[in-house]
């Protein structure tokens, strides 16, 4: 069973669920399907990967230069790390540990900050340093040369948001 099945197949059974509270002394009740434990769950996020508000995250272990990292995250359908809010600033901090890693905003010289995706970048948090390349460290937002080695982290949206915006489209 595919997972948009077996989505379509567990909403139904939210739905018919909801709906006969509504309904009650109106429909007369339907026995409701119980979802045992072998049915078909998928993870949200791929091994190895961390979710956190309906994205994917991959903290590496191994340290390359920025362009490396992209291309690897690429590699998984995924970007270096786009930050939205500081909810989730704090989130990757915090998971990040002690090691410097990559982000995915860059910079050419005396250009604005853009993200891998060429949207700019909101001055949400500072940056510091002079380099064209960003990476999150114990103190926040830095910057460095594109050929210095670090960490870096992923993203991606999780299977149920990529699934909703194939939906929506």
């Amino acid at each position: 069973m595919t997972i948009e099945k077996c989505i379509r197949k567990h909403l139904v059974i939210y739905i018919e669920k909801h709906i006969s509270k509504l309904f009650l002394f109106l429909v007369p009740r339907r026995k409701l399907h119980k979802i045992s434990s072998s049915e078909c769950f998928e993870a949200a996020c791929p091994e190895s990967w961390i979710g956190f508000q309906r994205k994917c995250f991959y903290f590496s272990d191994d340290i390359k230069n920025w362009t490396f990292s992209q291309r690897f995250c690429d590699s998984y359908g995924a970007d270096l790390v786009q930050i939205e809010t500081l909810l989730e600033l704090n989130f990757l901090l915090r998971y990040k540990g002690p090691y410097d890693h990559w982000i995915g905003l860059s910079r050419d010289l005396g250009q604005p900050w853009k993200w891998v995706n060429g949207t700019e970048w909101t001055n949400c948090f500072p940056i510091r340093g002079g380099g064209e390349c960003a990476y999150l460290n114990d103190k926040g937002a830095s910057s460095a040369r594109r050929y210095t080695e670090r960490k870096w982290i992923c993203s991606k949206p999780d299977i149920y948001a990529q699934i909703k915006r194939q939906n929506s489209i």
